[in-house]
């Protein structure tokens, strides 16, 4: 992953050290995001709605999303994308 953050900052002209490198990409990382969760907390006003960062287990998202939620999410989704030439597979 260090060499993904080196390929970024040479591309936006960034002169960084490789200790400087090599943090950035540990706290880009799952672990290094869980150690500061709060960053990644949603809310609305002064309620926190949830975590952004998530297991990764395939299919977890129907444990959190109601039918409707998800009815919104694919129309709102797929409209936005609508010739960007990115396509979906969705479960039954």
């Amino acid at each position: 992953m260090p060499s993904h953050v080196r390929r970024i900052a040479d591309f936006l002209q960034k002169p960084l050290s490789d200790e400087i490198i090599d943090r950035i990409a540990e706290q880009c990382t799952f672990k290094g995001m869980m150690r500061n969760p709060k960053t990644f907390k949603i809310t609305e006003g002064d309620d926190e709605i949830g975590l952004i960062l998530r297991k990764g287990v395939v299919g977890d998202w129907k444990n959190y999303f109601t039918p409707e939620m998800n009815e919104r999410f694919e129309k709102e989704v797929l409209a936005k994308l609508k010739g960007s030439g990115l396509e979906f597979e969705f479960e039954p």
